[in-house]
């Protein structure tokens, strides 16, 4: 007789689906990426463009008409030059205002809208000092080294940028940012070429040498440290509005701009400031309008740079403002004719586009994975 066999049951395969994992970080960054990300980074780069191009042009237009090496100055007037990239930011109350409204009436006001902006006012006096101070430092550096000299010691910033970005904002460094910073890198250094209208002569002693060269490198330090010190800023009280771009800007601006000013006042570059107004080749008003032309196209820069650490991070920051020094010098060849276009410029630009192309093209692979 024969015996039942029950029927064997074999266990299904089990199918291990992998789902992807976000932080509340990444979501915000993905959002804002895929709403904004490429409109802004263009804007944000043409910014960054224009008024860097403007404001060296007008400081260049600026050192030929006066006499910062005569024996009968008190002062270099290197607060003056870090007052002028501060100065301007009323311009930006407008803006703030339009954005941070826009912004509310997508999304109510919440109690972290307050906290954040509390987070920037405890932070803006870091920025603020670091600000004014790598602008004198850079002015500074600019009046005691040949300009060749200070662009290859200024370059050094890219380095120290991702330095700073990899330890305080945890950036995950990949081929194609080492292959974007090695470019800018390049770029920075082919740059040495060009001539600035404020550097000394031939006659200049060595002691103003060696403070030029650590001028330059605390400055470049304290740029890199400026970016990630915002970027952090940024990543803390979860920034998803462009009102955050200009509520920082504001804020650490009126810190430097009174560091500055104070700088100015115990320096006595004030009594140099009229002198200058008076003796102006161009007449007082000239002088004027490139004073104030100056205050303007740098409010345009730090937009531009800050809305790229806000949009992506203060290395791709970094790396457009080194890339965008080629484009100055050409632009200062054409304007002020005190120099010419050359085989370096042209690689330079060359490098620049690269540099940029490599950083652009990793954002592109980035967004397609969400």
């Amino acid at each position: 007789m024969a015996k039942n066999h029950q029927p064997v049951q074999t266990k299904p395969q089990e199918t291990i689906v992998h789902i992807p994992v976000y932080t509340k970080q990444d979501l915000i960054t993905f959002v804002n990426r895929k709403l904004n990300h490429w409109p802004t980074i263009i804007l944000c780069v043409v910014f960054v463009i224009t008024g860097q191009s403007i404001a060296k042009i007008l400081e260049n237009f600026y050192y030929n008409e006066t006499d910062h090496h005569s024996q009968k100055r008190q002062n270099d007037d290197v607060w003056t030059q870090s007052l002028l990239q501060t100065v301007g930011f009323p311009l930006l109350l407008p803006l703030y205002i339009f954005t941070a409204k826009k912004h509310n009436q997508q999304q109510s006001p919440t109690t972290s809208d307050q906290t954040s902006t509390k987070y920037i006012i405890s932070f803006s006096g870091l920025i603020g000092i670091l600000w004014s101070n790598q602008g004198r430092f850079s002015a500074k550096a600019k009046l005691e080294l040949p300009f060749r000299v200070f662009t290859l010691i200024y370059t050094t910033q890219l380095f120290f940028t991702l330095v700073f970005a990899a330890f305080i904002n945890k950036l995950k460094i990949n081929r194609w940012i080492i292959t974007s910073l090695i470019l800018a890198i390049a770029t920075g250094a082919i740059t040495f070429s060009s001539s600035f209208a404020g550097e000394p002569g031939d006659e200049a002693e060595a002691d103003n040498y060696g403070r030029g060269s650590i001028s330059a490198l605390i400055s470049s330090v304290y740029f890199s440290l400026l970016l990630s010190v915002i970027q952090n800023v940024f990543k803390r009280i979860e920034a998803t509005s462009f009102a955050s771009v200009y509520n920082v800007l504001i804020i650490s601006s009126l810190v430097a701009t009174v560091s500055s000013a104070a700088g100015l006042l115990i320096e006595g570059e004030q009594d140099d400031l009229k002198r200058e107004m008076n003796g102006f080749s161009k007449g007082r008003g000239a002088y004027v309008m490139v004073m104030v032309g100056q205050a303007v196209s740098w409010q345009v820069y730090w937009v531009g740079i800050v809305g790229l650490v806000f949009s992506v991070t203060s290395v791709l920051a970094n790396v457009i403002s080194v890339i965008t020094w080629p484009i100055v010098s050409v632009l200062v060849v054409i304007f002020l004719v005190n120099d010419e276009f050359d085989v370096f410029k042209g690689v330079a630009l060359i490098t620049a586009s690269l540099s940029a192309a490599a950083y652009f093209y990793m954002l592109h692979e980035e967004n397609r994975k969400y």
